[in-house]
């Protein structure tokens, strides 16, 4: 994040050896915040003890991170050269104490990040032969004919193929069947037609030749009178 503070405002953050307190202050508290007159080299130095310990607890809570390292190298190279200082010598000895067991803590993580890395490598997996296919050749052969090297899959298209060659098999039959049918049908109707002509002919003849009789015979009558 950029820096938004006033250069004078980063001066009065400094913290002078001549106004470094004794003893080690408690915990930053917020109400301090609203004293009208606090004192400023307390504040200054527990903001110093509070980032500390913000730093080791970041390290903690990131020390699984693959990028733990980079992370914190700066703040590991802070701390380094705030303990040459001539401002450290001043600290409260039980802040010095706790800077170094930071700095310790922060440099060891950060040793152990970079001590489990390894380079990338390809999976130690046991060799696995490549499946080779190779043509059969012979005599008969044709680009029609379908070769799958793949057994099952093979297996299984050849008994698709049957399947569809039985289908159109048993549906050709099918059809004969019923042609068949249909010529038996016809020829059955046709010689019942041909028997229902043959009695409509007899019937409609018996009627002619009746009424013929009948006008004879009326006729015959009328001359015997």
């Amino acid at each position: 994040m950029p820096e938004t503070r006033a250069e004078l405002d980063v001066q009065h953050l400094r913290l002078k050896p001549s106004e470094t307190p004794s003893d080690i202050p408690e915990r930053l508290s917020f109400s301090a915040l609203f004293d009208k007159k606090p004192n400023e080299s307390k504040l200054k130095l527990q903001i110093l003890k509070l980032a500390l310990e913000l730093a080791d607890s970041a390290a903690d809570l990131w020390k699984s991170a693959v990028s733990a390292p980079e992370l914190f190298q700066p703040t590991q190279c802070i701390l380094s050269l705030m303990s040459k200082t001539k401002l450290f010598g001043e600290l409260p000895e039980t802040l010095q104490t706790r800077h170094k067991i930071i700095l310790d803590n922060i440099s060891r993580r950060i040793k152990l990040g970079l001590g489990t890395r390894a380079a990338l490598t390809l999976q130690a997996h046991r060799p696995i032969p490549i499946p080779s296919y190779l043509p059969k050749y012979s005599m008969t052969y044709s680009l029609d004919t379908k070769n799958d090297p793949n057994h099952d899959r093979a297996a299984l298209s050849k008994l698709q193929h049957q399947h569809r060659r039985e289908k159109k098999s048993v549906i050709r039959e099918l059809r004969k069947e019923a042609r068949t049918e249909a010529v038996v049908r016809s020829e059955e109707g046709k010689r019942k037609d041909a028997m229902y002509q043959e009695k409509m002919r007899v019937a409609t003849g018996i009627m002619k030749g009746g009424n013929n009789v009948g006008k004879w015979e009326r006729d015959q009558k009328r001359k015997r009178r």
